[in-house]
């Protein structure tokens, strides 16, 4: 229901019949069934989805910017218990919802009326690893330099919890020339 009224909602704000939506997901045990629900469902309702797999908040917020998409769905409870999920809903800007586009949702979602694409105008789904382009852009900023880290040294350790930091944070640490990195619950 949140996927098809957020689907709803954003075809409308973006005035397109078939917009586009980045999805990305954290390492929940539900993620890779939800990932495949909400991708889906957003194809069936007409969406271009492009998806970005295991992900941080901030990669798919970026991807909603460089894609130019019209919106983005992380699939992810933050750190609530394990047996939770949830939807956290992108804007064109990479930004969360308001909380009055939120209530449309809502109320979207607890409406019967949704319609979805017929046939010959289903949604096309793509797959894309963002995190390169992530990490490239913080390389890029002006304040990062990646040649004195790598003078330092640094000997850095860090426990993911098993989620998507055991991905991202690793890569990012050795772009930035980190000497030695020890990664504990990075599965």
């Amino acid at each position: 229901n949140f996927a098809t009224a957020f689907a709803s909602f954003i075809q409308t704000e973006s005035g397109k019949e078939q917009p586009t939506i980045v999805v990305g997901r954290d390492a929940r045990l539900s993620g890779e069934m939800l990932e495949g629900l909400v991708n889906s469902t957003l194809v069936a309702m007409g969406v271009n989805v492009v998806t970005l797999g295991l992900s941080t908040t901030p990669t798919v917020e970026m991807a909603v910017i460089d894609l130019e998409a019209d919106g983005g769905i992380i699939l992810t409870a933050s750190h609530n218990p394990k047996q939770w999920n949830a939807l956290k809903l992108l804007n064109y800007k990479g930004e969360f919802i308001s909380a009055q586009d939120g209530e449309i949702v809502l109320q979207l979602a607890e409406s019967a009326d949704i319609s979805f694409a017929t046939v010959d105008h289903l949604g096309k789904r793509t797959q894309k690893d963002y995190l390169p382009m992530h990490i490239e852009k913080i390389l890029a900023l002006e304040l990062v330099k990646p040649e004195l880290i790598a003078a330092q040294k640094y000997r850095i350790a860090i426990d993911a919890v098993n989620s998507v930091g055991g991905i991202a944070v690793p890569a990012l640490l050795k772009a930035l020339g980190v000497e030695e990195i020890f990664e504990i619950n990075c599965e």
